[in-house]
This record gives C-alpha cells, structure tokens and sequence, in this order.
C-alpha cells in the first residue's frame, strides 16, 4: 500500500489543531462575508469606517474577493482533511496559502489602500498568513 496517498488515522494532538483550524477557516469565511457584502455607504454613514476604508472595500475586485473566500474555504477543507489524517490536507492548505498571499499582495501592494485600512489588519493580515504557514508545515509533516 503507498503510503502518501492513503489517509491515516491521525494522533489526538493532530485532531485537536485540526480543529481549532475547522473554527478559523470558518471564521475566515464569515470574515470574507462580511467585508463583501458591507454596505460601504451605510457603514460610513454610521461611522463604523472611514470614507477612504470605504472607498477601499468598494475598489477590491471580485476576483481579490474570490482570493479570500477561497483561502478560507481551502482552509476548512484542509483542516477536516488533516482531522482525518488525509494527505490531500497537504494540497489544501498550499492553495489556503497562495489565495491569501494573492489578497494580501493586492490589498497592501498593488491596490495601494493598505494606508485606508485600520492599522489592526496589517496584524490580522500577519497571523493569519502564519497560521496558514503552520497548517501547511503540519500537514506536510503529518500526512
């Protein structure tokens, strides 16, 4: 049997970060959810964002959407598949990386409204992309 394309059953440790990770992949996704569908216009009206954070949110193409929403939605997929012991765990969290890595490029490199954001995402933008860098360093040394 060749063993690196079999699913094995992953030790308890394994199990329990794979978790955490099931819980913060769908956070990410609620995150995504909710920066995509925010009513910029109401959202400055109420003083909940700044006119350029605003401006920002509405100048970020679909695809740079579809970058977040599929470096979380990879992520959760990852995550179950790492609970399971599956190497294909491996794959997912790859993809989780570079879609995240596309998003942050594009909204602190190319599209210049890094500036417009709250200083505080720059640290989200961080940790998530190291979380993201440790599942694929698990999964590559677990599966």
């Amino acid at each position: 049997m060749n063993t690196a394309t079999h699913a094995h059953p992953a030790p308890t440790w394994i199990k329990a970060a794979a978790s955490i990770g099931v819980v913060w992949y769908a956070f990410g996704l609620f995150q995504f959810w909710l920066g995509f569908s925010t009513d910029t216009a109401a959202a400055v009206d109420a003083g909940k964002i700044t006119t350029a954070h605003g401006a920002a949110i509405d100048a970020t193409p679909l695809v740079i959407w579809l970058a977040f929403a599929a470096a979380s939605a990879a992520g959760l997929i990852g995550s179950a598949l790492l609970f399971g012991g599956s190497p294909a765990a491996r794959t997912l969290f790859a993809l989780s990386l570079i879609s995240a890595a596309l998003y942050y490029i594009w909204i602190y490199v190319i599209s210049g409204t890094g500036a417009d954001r709250p200083t505080e995402e720059i640290y989200v933008a961080a940790m998530v992309v190291a979380v993201t860098l440790g599942f694929n360093f698990l999964s590559r040394r677990m599966t």
